[in-house]
């Protein structure tokens, strides 16, 4: 029965294609092209329909204006560069001016109590860009300050047989909904919660006070939610460490700090940057953790691209914003190639 069941579905005694359907495997596979063509078009369908095609989009939209009554312009004498123009250059300003602006700004910004070096700041598009990037790199910084440690605790200090488990509670939180998670920080952040009441008791606490609606509640959330995205690839890298080679500098005379500094680390540098890619890129454009968590003063980009789309009705500059923080990823992950990583 089973012979014959085979031979009816052109397989042979042992379930494998023979007959016709096996002719036409072999052609395939001898026609690298089509066998190419076959395996990549429902990959190339997906990407081309649910991606390329919406980013074109939406890019062209970037080059057009908006209606009187908040409709998109794309004929010939909409066209052009002016709401990326809008976002980086004030209206009193040149290009060059717009750019001197934004670096005087910067280091005023980041050397406070020097002389100012300009009388015009940037638009608060670029103002709130820069803004997005501090709170990413901020985010990355303290997540490889928590994670770091604890991927070498699990690869390297943890009892092998306890090491999947520990992975496995690092990885628990996405078990729960991104918004649950979000809004028990809210509660845990708000002014009647046992934490915020105990942390009342200190005696430089004001009474009432919150931390809700504040830059750091959105920094705790971002960390909150992008940590474990830092401990998995550095723990990765370290798991695949020769640690013989740390032995080995301390015979040479290296104390730990000096074998781990030049022997361990260098060798976990990968994980340390793909971690950090995959922590500032979501943390800079953010958009539910700000809105949920921040204030008036803790708007980020993303919330930004989402009020043109929504409330004010400007698409053209919603996607232009849009772009110009695609294209801070795509620098980041430029960053990221140069510094050793590997895309793959």
């Amino acid at each position: 029965m089973v012979w014959y069941a085979n031979e009816r579905m052109g397989r042979d005694s042992n379930g494998r294609a023979s007959g016709i359907d096996a002719q036409l495997v072999r052609r395939i596979r001898r026609n690298q092209w089509t066998g190419a063509v076959v395996n990549l078009a429902p990959s190339a369908f997906w990407l081309g329909v649910f991606f390329l095609a919406p980013l074109a989009v939406m890019f062209f939209f970037s080059f057009g204006e908006r209606g009187a009554f908040g409709e998109v312009l794309l004929a010939t004498e909409n066209l052009g560069l002016q709401q990326y123009r809008q976002f980086f250059v004030p209206e009193e300003l040149s290009v060059l001016g717009a750019v001197w602006a934004t670096v005087a700004w910067l280091v005023d910004t980041v050397v406070p109590g020097a002389p100012s070096l300009a009388s015009t700041q940037p638009t608060p598009y670029v103002r709130l860009l820069f803004k997005s990037i501090g709170y990413g790199i901020v985010a990355t910084v303290v997540s490889f300050a928590v994670g770091y440690p604890m991927a070498y605790y699990i690869g390297r200090v943890a009892p092998e047989e306890y090491q999947n488990l520990l992975v496995v509670l690092v990885i628990l939180p996405f078990w729960a909904s991104f918004l649950v998670r979000i809004y028990a920080i809210q509660l845990l952040l708000s002014a009647n919660s046992v934490l915020m009441s105990a942390f009342a008791l200190l005696p430089f606490v004001e009474e009432g006070v919150t931390l809700m609606n504040s830059q750091f509640a959105v920094l705790l959330g971002l960390v909150y939610i992008w940590v474990p995205f830092m401990i998995l690839p550095v723990y990765s890298s370290i798991e695949e460490i020769d640690f013989t080679l740390q032995e080995a500098a301390m015979d040479l005379g290296a104390d730990r700090f000096e074998a781990f500094y030049h022997v361990i680390f260098p060798q976990s540098k990968p994980g340390v940057m793909a971690g950090s890619i995959l922590v500032f890129i979501p943390s800079a454009g953010a958009y539910v953790i700000p809105e949920l968590l921040g204030g008036t003063d803790s708007q980020m980009i993303g919330n930004f691209i989402a009020d043109q789309f929504g409330s004010a009705g400007h698409w053209p500059l919603g996607a232009a914003a849009a772009f110009v923080l695609m294209g801070v990823m795509l620098l980041s992950i430029a960053a990221y190639q140069r510094g050793g990583g590997e895309l793959a």
